[in-house]
């Protein structure tokens, strides 16, 4: 796959999905939108801090964004595009991200031992919370198939 830039990310499928399941939550619109999510490559913003090591020399180090809701919890912070992006960044404070798909979002939730309860897709936009359970369930739903597909 290429590599691409921030600029290039547009998610439109997935923001539809997400609208309808604002419009219409139901087990048919929920599972439309897992399914576009699956598929789709979010912006996550990050802090770059380079660490002084006596052996190595300099090196970096990325802290990822998180966002908390009025009940307390934490979340990642996940984007579908830059005008999203910049919803959030209105100060323009944060240059850095990361391009994720959900098999990076499940990654570092599973590794980091903190309190984040997962990620929520544009914040100030559809405001969708993927919490680390249900990633984890999709993920592996995505494995089981792939391995029947392959006649494992």
């Amino acid at each position: 796959m290429k590599n691409q830039l921030s600029e290039e990310i547009r998610n439109p499928e997935l923001i539809e999905a997400m609208a309808a399941v604002n419009r219409h939550n139901t087990e048919k619109t929920r599972g439309h939108m897992a399914a576009v999510l699956m598929n789709s490559r979010l912006l996550s913003p990050i802090q770059k801090q380079t660490v002084l090591t006596e052996k190595e020399g300099p090196s970096t180090r990325i802290k990822f964004e998180d966002i908390q809701n009025v009940e307390g919890d934490k979340y990642y912070l996940a984007f579908t595009d830059m005008d999203e992006y910049a919803k959030w960044n209105k100060d323009g404070k944060h240059d850095h991200a990361l391009i994720m798909t959900m098999e990076d979002f499940g990654n570092i939730l599973i590794r980091n031992i903190n309190d984040l309860r997962g990620f929520v897709i544009n914040p100030y936009g559809e405001n969708i919370s993927i919490t680390k359970d249900l990633l984890l369930s999709l993920l592996k739903q995505r494995e089981a198939k792939q391995n029947a597909s392959r006649g494992n």
